[in-house]
């Protein structure tokens, strides 16, 4: 017997007759480190210490919708955690410091967790597709009776050696995870749609089609298909974002798979729902579990599509402080070095380099970067040959200038020294780019995230870390370990 319950967002929880693994749990109900990004979607309620004891946590990659410090505080000390071989020194070294057993998962490894095997693929990163997934492996978990399995690339497009590898592990096909991570940040958008686009949603969802056939051509007819991801909700005075960063509606891939007539079911799952396979069939489904279940549908938030046309127009700085300290401005000019550094040979570099000097659309060939204060705004330009960033000496960045980025000068500051991690600045609502001409000089809140991730800074992301398990309380319920 497998059975596969599903806990939110990308997070599974694997149970045998004899084992059970938690992998990328989410054990609170904040989302994003310090709960900035918003709140775990379907809300749901869990009980931790009803949880089955558990013999191992497994966590993918080190992004903060997988590893997550109040989640990983929530453990019993005497599970094991196996973390990507690739994530970086600091989240090893906050894992240890908390008090649990660390030990690396790396690519192409078979984990032996009693009667569970869980095996990982390496993924393919030289075309670029994946960002900054460096640390992802995808795997295929199955128990040693054949009785099931699941399959998920995660974050990642589907490596070719995963289908040889399940093919060979697992000949009769288990279920399949599908991960729907398409979002929109046009919202932030401050010159109008930097790519513009028709409602592609169809296009996505035959992405999900084509895999799925792809599968069962190679590997044989699935026993059912699990839709996750997207697992999160803004909120509060930002719940109007919840209509716009969410294009694809998982309802939506469900449908265009069920138009193929699959052999299995096409699930969209919510938290506390269990598939449970034996003999490589799967003979039940239950809707929640005593100690996870979601809440009924009518008291979760809206999520329906609006369509890209809203804007951001005001916005609250995600540290809580609208104005840095004396001293604070010479600290931030001195990170925006680094910053500069990074631009060096990436594409806004050689997007500049290919510009007239006088720019287009009647606007300087520049980059912007204006820094938001209770009092007065700081407008700087990055300069190229002096690999830096220096004063504006117009009148009006977010018009003259080409491209660039607005946001709270007291946010850029705390995710250069690791008081916040960049979804609560880059994806939440709490900055603003232009392009006045995205075919010629683009930037987007990406180019902040990957010069913030953990394997670049590793310094600022042990601060955060630290700074995160620092505000969680010593008393919390948490999960059993196996004695």
């Amino acid at each position: 017997m497998l059975e596969v319950t599903f806990l939110g967002h990308q997070g599974w929880l694997l149970r045998t007759a004899t084992t059970a693994v938690l992998v990328d749990p989410l054990l609170t109900e904040r989302f994003g480190h310090g709960g900035l990004l918003g709140s775990i979607f379907p809300p749901r309620r869990i009980d931790l210490a009803g949880f089955p004891p558990i013999d191992a946590v497994i966590i993918t990659h080190e992004h903060d919708d997988h590893f997550d410090i109040p989640s990983l505080h929530r453990l019993d000390r005497s599970i094991p955690i196996y973390l990507s071989a690739r994530a970086s020194h600091a989240a090893r070294e906050i894992l240890e410091a908390m008090g649990s057993s660390v030990h690396p998962l790396h690519a192409d490894q078979t984990l032996e967790l009693g009667d569970l095997r869980y095996r990982t693929v390496c993924a393919d990163h030289r075309d670029g597709r994946h960002g900054d997934e460096w640390d992802v492996f995808p795997f295929v978990a199955y128990d040693t009776g054949d009785h099931g399995s699941l399959l998920s690339s995660i974050d990642v497009a589907m490596p070719e050696a995963m289908l040889e590898v399940a093919r060979r592990l697992v000949p009769r096909p288990g279920l399949w995870a599908y991960a729907n991570n398409t979002t929109s940040t046009r919202f932030q958008n401050a010159s109008g749609p930097a790519h513009a686009l028709p409602d592609d949603g169809d296009r996505l969802a035959r992405v999900a089609v084509r895999r799925h056939a792809q599968l069962e051509q190679h590997w044989g007819a699935l026993a059912a298909t699990l839709i996750c991801g997207g697992g999160w909700s803004f909120g509060e005075e930002r719940a109007w974002l919840d209509h716009h960063a969410f294009p694809l509606d998982p309802q939506r891939i469900r449908a265009a798979l069920l138009e193929g007539e699959p052999a299995g079911p096409v699930v969209v799952p919510a938290p506390g729902h269990t598939m449970m396979m034996k003999d490589g069939q799967l003979v039940q489904q239950r809707p929640g579990e005593p100690f996870l279940h979601a809440l009924p549908p009518d008291r979760w938030p809206p999520r329906d599509h609006l369509g890209d046309g809203a804007r951001l127009g005001d916005y609250a700085p995600a540290c809580g402080r609208r104005a840095l300290e004396p001293g604070e401005p010479e600290v931030l000019r001195d990170e925006l070095r680094d910053f500069a550094r990074y631009l060096y040979g990436r594409d806004v570099f050689r997007q500049l380099c290919s510009l007239p000097t006088e720019g287009s659309q009647g606007r300087i060939a520049g980059l912007g970067l204006v820094l938001r204060d209770e009092t007065r705004a700081t407008a700087l330009r990055y300069d190229p040959t002096r690999c830096e960033f220096v004063e504006y000496e117009g009148h009006d960045p977010m018009a003259e200038l080409m491209s660039g980025i607005e946001c709270w000068g007291s946010d850029l500051l705390a995710l250069l020294r690791g008081e916040i991690g960049p979804t609560a600045l880059c994806y939440a609502g709490r900055l603003r780019v232009w392009n006045a001409d995205p075919r010629r000089l683009r930037i987007s809140p990406h180019a902040l995230w990957t010069f913030a991730h953990p394997l670049r800074r590793p310094a600022a992301a042990a601060a955060l870390y630290r700074r995160l398990w620092s505000a969680e309380p010593d008393a919390v319920p948490r999960i059993r370990g196996r004695a």
